[in-house]
């Protein structure tokens, strides 16, 4: 079975890496970097303004730590074919879950590696103590870590299923207790208590003769796929998730505004698939939700400006695959429309939706500027539009159509 999960992890490890070329391709990266290091200046200079004496610094870092905690789920990668030609080697699937187990710590240590890192400096400065004790909380959140995992593969037996919830119930008590007793206490504290719990649980979750509960199992590893086939379904097609189409009658009449031109055809097509669909609608939704709550959150006017035109282009690039939406329409291939007009379809719509969203982030800055400095964003954030739309937009098709 070591050999056997081995194979599993390479396949899967193989089909992430083919949609990692999608989803980390230059424009992302080089977006990711500049929000990172926004943040980071943002970050650094809040630090500076913070008073030694600052109260609320060790709750924002505890809850925060205890928030991502259970971020991560066992990765077991049985399929439902398994129910079927793995019963047979159920006994030794103990050795399978092993692996999958350690599988799986690799990205959540990560992700507590950074958090853990980046909110340090609070800590320093509350408690001004030494950077040293980064490697006591580290290990501290490794080790709480280690016993949520435990706990999920004992979810994977029967009769485990009450057990389980008192256990996990258990577990997020203790695992926040220790992580503000290591906070407002001695570090090494905090790491001795994570490492005792984290054998106390392992002691608790001993399988034993215990049968697996396939199904259950089957129904967790496809949600924990189907949440990762949805972040990459926001960079490209993916066939694991099915697209949804919704009614929004409320949209009925901006779809009625669209004349019945040959023209039309392809602009038509196009605002549907962006107000009905759920990929492209609800993307644009989502990013125009989350850049107004930011510029909800922030004064400064080069930090507004630097979001603003981040999310612009967020929207407009994730808005590009639409162009090839329909392509597998018989009707669009017999329909005479010329190519022309499908690509003038497409940046007009564009047009309409980033300054729709320009407009709307600039009345979400009127919170914290004043009138002068708005008009002044809504003027560079139009001019970002006109380069998008009619200089980026058709270098982009015409690379998408070689």
């Amino acid at each position: 079975m070591h050999d056997f999960f081995l194979l599993r992890r390479q396949r899967h490890q193989k089909k992430m890496m083919k949609y990692m070329r999608y989803v980390l391709n230059d424009h992302f990266v080089l977006v990711c970097l500049f929000l990172v290091g926004g943040l980071a200046f943002y970050y650094s200079n809040l630090l500076k303004q913070l008073p030694p004496d600052f109260p609320w610094s060790l709750p924002i870092v505890g809850i925060a730590w205890w928030v991502v905690l259970p971020f991560g789920k066992l990765a077991t990668l049985v399929e439902p074919a398994d129910m079927t030609f793995l019963l047979p080697k159920e006994k030794e699937m103990g050795n399978y879950l092993s692996r999958g187990l350690r599988h799986s710590l690799a990205f959540p240590f990560v992700v507590e590696l950074l958090i853990c890192g980046a909110l340090l400096p609070l800590v320093v400065l509350a408690k001004q103590s030494s950077f040293t004790n980064f490697f006591f909380y580290l290990v501290m959140l490794w080790g709480m870590k280690i016993s949520h995992l435990r706990l999920q593969r004992l979810a994977c037996y029967q009769k485990t299923t009450e057990q389980s919830q008192r256990l996990f119930a258990l577990w997020f008590i203790s695992s926040g207790a220790v992580i503000f007793v290591s906070l407002y206490g001695v570090a090494w504290i905090g790491t001795v208590l994570s490492l005792a719990l984290t054998f106390g649980f392992i002691s608790l979750t001993q399988e034993k003769d215990r049968l697996l509960d396939w199904s259950k199992m089957i129904d967790r590893e496809n949600a924990r796929l189907h949440r990762i086939y949805q972040f990459i379904n926001l960079f490209t097609d993916v066939p694991e998730v099915e697209a949804k189409v919704r009614r929004r009658k409320y949209l009925d009449g901006l779809l009625a505004r669209i004349s019945f031109k040959q023209e039309n055809t392809y602009l038509y097509l196009f605002a549907r698939g962006a107000l009905r669909g759920a990929e492209f609608g609800g993307l644009f939704f989502r990013l125009l939700i989350v850049g107004g709550v930011l510029l909800f959150s922030l004064n400064d006017f080069r930090f507004v400006l630097g979001v603003s035109l981040l999310f612009i282009y967020l929207i407009g690039f994730q808005m590009i695959p639409l162009y090839h939406q329909f392509d597998y329409l018989s009707a669009t291939q017999l329909y005479p429309v010329a190519t022309k007009y499908k690509k003038a379809a497409l940046q007009r719509l564009m047009v309409i939706l980033l300054f729709a969203a320009a407009v709307i982030f600039t009345l979400c800055s009127l919170v914290h500027l004043s009138i002068v400095e708005s008009l002044v964003l809504l003027v560079l954030l139009f001019i970002e539009i006109g380069l998008f739309a009619w200089f980026y937009l058709p270098a982009r098709v015409k690379k998408m159509e070689v």
